[in-house]
């Protein structure tokens, strides 16, 4: 590269061309980044009368990617100095080439590198102008800037003439995180090149940028630096919707807010004043493990004047008033803590309530108990004021503890206590007509046992009814209408099936449940209240429940004898925490949000409306896959105008099918990168997976985004192949022409896999995206809004760090981050599956990642498979509490069976549990024959890892 200057400077903004290619840093500057870049600018002194040019020559060019800023320089030098080699040094004493770079006009922070001729490197960050005074703040933060010299000549040696030094280096936009990062295409930034020349009094100073004083750190001199994108690809509008409505128009109820401005978190339990003009509450900071409050808001308002009551560091699950308040002025918590450390406590407390608020000082422990998940803590006050707690097993492992059917002990009980008349020892004494009393087996407190995880309590005066819903593990979720007495038969039973069939039975008989659900259509029930409103007369003495999960309200009438009717309400995009009723009997919900599908928690209360049914949507469901507008011409499997086909790395087992895939996104929407998993995308999305074997169409599924939350719907090929019908909600079994068994599963169905904490669209994330140049092809359509803190945040988690990387938070006061439509990364730095027969990738991974496809959707945290195992990707051996981990559910007849048994697959549950086809079948719907290909290449993984 010549040393001259360029003829003309380039036209402000001056572009940062986009390097589809990185160079390579080695300061000669010959890469193809750099040979169709532009010179930016004239080195020159602006702030002298005719702004003379600098007397030798210097060009400076900029280029970025996903990942870095590139620049190089050139400079005509004849006599090379760099006196310094320090890093953070004071390298302008002598050359010195300087970039300086203004992330954000209407912010005050900006950034100063500079590089000398012996490589010597300054990088700093000054939040704003009156920080370029403290020097000290050159060595504040950290930055990690690659640069790299070429000096033609002898450096430091003045009797020689030299010819000039080129520098070449790169800043990763992590450096920048102070200000944000990364910027998006056609966001402008503003910049100053600038050079020090010499050394002592001939020392020169020139910019490129037109500077009215010499001085280097005038940011309001600087040159606007636009940063151009990679090559864009038109993306096409999807224009031919027709999924809008549900396929069912259900019952006839909805959800709206009821306190609009209430600014909530998670909001966990309700509960109306006794005198009606307020609404007590309790909160949860951003989701599970946030600190909780008690809190009111008025009744008649919206939710502005909420204020807090009360904050214990517990959780808090239930409050509940005395029932003669006026002549016993107590509220009542179930709490469980402490939040911060271990041995963790289930407690029945009381305070007084002073003025409307709880008095902190009045607080009065009533009933302790050991307990570390499942902790019940429901409380209800029956018609004669004895007051019911449930309590939990009191772990979050298949009763660990074995407390199920103890009768001595305090866990896995509904309880029974007089708070009117304590005893000399208690704050309390026991009912003298408690079931129990007198039989030395049990604990006279008891009302019922034999529970797991008792989520909401309910008393109905009217009817007597004391209603209990309560979460199962593997398969099934129930409610009982309470019987004095009862066992409900935790752990040896999981509802009204055998769980753990080899512990021991309590002393008495078990009771069923009143209503149970498979986990196809209800994954975390939430109890609720005997509806006694006005406003829905066919509800009356209903008791009214949902599902945390699935956001469906149901409702089911029992006469005292028998269950009349059981009946789905409504299906909400919700996260039911507690269904409720206020002061005039009518329907509250408590929506606890949920981080992966709104972006955070955002939680709030509900009223239970009626509804035309359809939503004001005119279009009927379409009952054939060619009226869905998917396709342009579906024989064909030509993809309509904007719908976008897609493969993944890794597919899931259908029974031997293959699929394939489409995106469909309505007008403007982009697909949310925030983290490798769990990708979102706007309502309106539908996506499509279209089963194929043999070379005939089976099936398509489709999933249907409305509401912030996802259905399932599955079309029957024809046997022409020419279309496909609509199935029915509960799915159907058919026979293959090759005699091979086939189910098609239900609309639950398709949800037990394609759950919350899953992130509902399985195959939206980079792991099953990144393959061949298909990411690249979607950031190139702009479909893409990457959420860069979010995504680094996410990745460290999956990864297993739990410090360090993504290059810190944005100051308080600088420029935040941009969603951007770039990929964090280049693709292939990105991560991804492998397939079982991809032979370039070792075993283990192929392993992890069938299981990461299969078993993850439920086999995670709070997925639902209700084990402790965590197949995630990323999950450390340590962390996935399956090797070596002894089995929950049964040791299918295997000597010493572990999950995962080291070099032993003869021993390893996880083995037959994916040959299984029927009862104890993984993965446990939809499918009706086993994946040999899979079951060896686990066989092999599980057996190499004893060698």
């Amino acid at each position: 590269m010549g040393w001259a200057q360029p003829a003309e400077p380039a036209a402000a903004p001056w572009v940062c061309g986009w390097a589809e290619t990185p160079p390579v840093i080695d300061g000669r500057g010959d890469d193809a980044a750099w040979r169709d870049a532009a010179d930016l600018g004239i080195f020159r002194q602006a702030w002298k009368t005719g702004e003379p040019a600098a007397k030798e020559g210097t060009r400076m060019k900029l280029r970025w990617d996903r990942e870095y800023l590139y620049f190089f320089a050139a400079m005509e030098d004849a006599e090379i100095a760099a006196d310094s080699l320090q890093h953070d040094g004071p390298l302008w004493l002598n050359d010195v080439i300087e970039l300086f770079l203004k992330p954000s006009e209407g912010h005050p922070g900006y950034y100063e590198f500079e590089v000398n001729p012996g490589g010597a490197v300054v990088d700093a960050f000054f939040p704003n102008a009156e920080a370029r005074r403290d020097r000290a703040q050159l060595r504040r933060g950290r930055f990690n800037v690659e640069a790299k010299v070429v000096v033609d000549g002898t450096l430091n040696l003045p009797e020689d003439r030299d010819r000039g030094w080129t520098v070449e280096g790169r800043i990763p936009w992590t450096d920048f995180a102070a200000c944000g990062g990364r910027p998006g295409p056609g966001e402008t930034w503003r910049v100053n090149l600038a050079r020090v020349n010499g050394k002592g009094a001939a020392q020169e100073l020139s910019s490129a940028a037109p500077l009215r004083q010499p001085s280097f750190h005038r940011t309001e001199d600087y040159v606007p630096l636009t940063f151009a994108g990679p090559e864009a690809r038109e993306h096409q509008t999807w224009v031919g919707g027709r999924i809008q409505a549900p396929a069912e128009k259900g019952a006839g109820f909805a959800t709206v807010p009821a306190w609009p401005r209430w600014a909530a978190q998670s909001a966990v339990a309700l509960v109306p004043s006794p005198d009606g003009a307020w609404l007590w509450y309790v909160e949860q900071d951003g989701g599970r493990g946030g600190a909780m409050r008690v809190g009111r808001m008025r009744a008649d308002g919206d939710g502005a004047d909420a204020e807090v009551l009360l904050e214990t560091g517990e959780q808090v699950t239930s409050v509940v008033f005395h029932p003669r308040f006026a002549e016993q002025p107590y509220v009542f918590l179930g709490t469980n803590g402490p939040q911060a450390k271990r041995p963790r406590f289930s407690r029945l407390v009381r305070y007084t309530v002073r003025d409307g608020r709880p008095d902190a000082a009045t607080r009065l422990g009533i009933l302790s108990w050991p307990s570390d998940g499942h902790n019940g803590g429901g409380l209800a006050f029956g018609a004669d004021g004895r007051l019911f707690v449930t309590s939990g097993d009191g772990s979050s492992e298949g009763d660990r503890d074995r407390v199920g059917q103890d009768p001595a002990s305090w866990r896995a009980k509904i309880l029974r206590i007089d708070v009117d008349r304590p005893s000399p020892e208690k704050h309390y004494s026991v009912p003298a007509d408690n079931p129990f009393v007198g039989d030395a087996r049990f604990l006279p407190e008891t009302w019922a046992y034999g529970l797991r995880n008792p989520w909401r309590l309910t008393y109905d005066g009217a009817s007597g009814q004391l209603w209990c819903g309560e979460n199962g593990q593997d398969a099934w979720e129930y409610a009982h209408l309470v019987r004095r007495g009862a066992n409900y038969g935790w752990s040896v039973y999981e509802g009204s099936h055998r769980f753990h069939a080899g512990r021991a039975l309590g002393p008495t008989p078990v009771t069923p449940p009143t209503v149970e659900f498979p986990h196809a259509e209800f994954r975390s029930l939430t109890g609720g209240v005997v509806y006694r409103g006005k406003t829905f007369p066919e509800l009356a003495g209903a008791y009214v429940f949902g599902d945390f999960a699935t956001g469906r309200i149901w409702a089911a009438k029992h006469d005292g004898t028998k269950l009349e009717w059981v009946k789905e309400l409504a299906d909400t995009p919700l996260a039911l925490t507690h269904v409720t009723a206020d002061a005039a009997g009518e329907i509250l919900l408590a929506d606890y949000g949920y981080e992966k599908a709104r972006g955070g928690p955002r939680g709030g209360v509900h009223r239970l409306v009626r509804t035309a049914g359809a939503g004001g949507n005119t279009l009927p469901f379409p009952e054939r896959l060619s009226e869905t507008g998917l396709w342009a011409e579906i024989g064909k499997a030509v993809p309509a105008p904007g719908v976008i086909p897609y493969a993944v790395n890794a597919p899931g087992w259908h029974d031997g099918a293959t699929g394939a895939h489409l995106l469909a996104l309505p007008a403007g929407g982009k697909v949310a990168v925030e983290g490798p998993k769990g990708w979102l995308v706007p309502d309106g999305t539908v996506l499509a997976q279209t089963l194929e074997l043999g070379g005939r169409k089976i099936e398509t599924r489709v999933l249907v985004k409305r509401q912030e939350d996802w259905s399932g719907y599955t079309y029957v090929w024809a046997e022409n192949q020419r279309d496909a019908a609509l199935a029915a909600k509960g799915g159907a079994d058919l026979t293959l022409a090759n005699g091979q068994a086939w189910r098609v599963p239900s609309r639950a169905e398709c949800m037990m896999c394609h759950t919350r904490e899953a992130g509902f669209a399985l195959t939206l994330n980079e792991l099953q995206l990144n393959r061949g140049g298909q990411l690249a092809e979607w950031e190139a359509r702009g479909i893409l809004a990457v959420d860069l803190p979010r995504y680094e945040r996410a990745r460290r988690q999956l990864d297993g760090e739990t410090r360090g990387g993504g290059g810190g938070r944005a100051a308080p006061g600088q420029r935040q981050p941009a969603v951007t439509t770039l990929l964090p990364r280049a693709p292939a730095e990105l991560g991804r599956y492998a397939a079982i027969g991809d032979e370039t990738a070792d075993l283990g991974r192929r392993a992890r990642s069938y299981l990461a496809v299969n078993c993850a959707p439920c086999h995670v945290p709070s997925g639902g498979g209700n084990s402790a195992m965590n197949f995630d990707w990323g999950v450390s051996a340590a962390r996935m509490q399956a090797i070596d981990a002894v089995p929950m559910h049964g040791e299918l007849g295997l000597p010493e069976a572990r999950v995962i048994a080291p070099g032993a697959a003869g021993r390893s549950v996880l083995v037959p549990r994916v040959a299984l086809r029927g009862p104890g079948q993984m993965p446990p719907v939809a499918s009706r024959v086993g994946d040999a290909e899979a079951l060896r290449m686990l066989v092999a993984w599980i057996e190499g890892m004893g060698r």
